[in-house]
């Protein structure tokens, strides 16, 4: 992929975490699902069995981690 900010190559992956995954459009006081915040996006559902995961593509060059939010990795197919 290449990148929207340099126009450098994109190194695809993933980022993990034993946690839901997602966005807020400010810091909340208390950690929690996504869905006790307004306006919060699930970038991955939690699993027990395989926590949680998210595409992403990273520029080495501008220091930037892009996350298509479209494609959520559950951790199911990796058993």
């Amino acid at each position: 992929m290449e990148c929207p900010y340099c126009k450098g190559t994109m190194r695809y992956g993933v980022i993990q975490s034993p946690h839901e995954i997602n966005w807020k459009p400010k810091k909340a006081r208390l950690f929690g699902a996504a869905i006790f915040h307004k306006e919060a996006i699930v970038l991955s559902e939690f699993s027990f069995t395989g926590g949680s995961s998210v595409e992403a593509y990273c520029c080495d060059k501008c220091k930037k981690i892009i996350i298509d939010y479209g494609n959520i990795i559950t951790g199911k197919d990796d058993l």
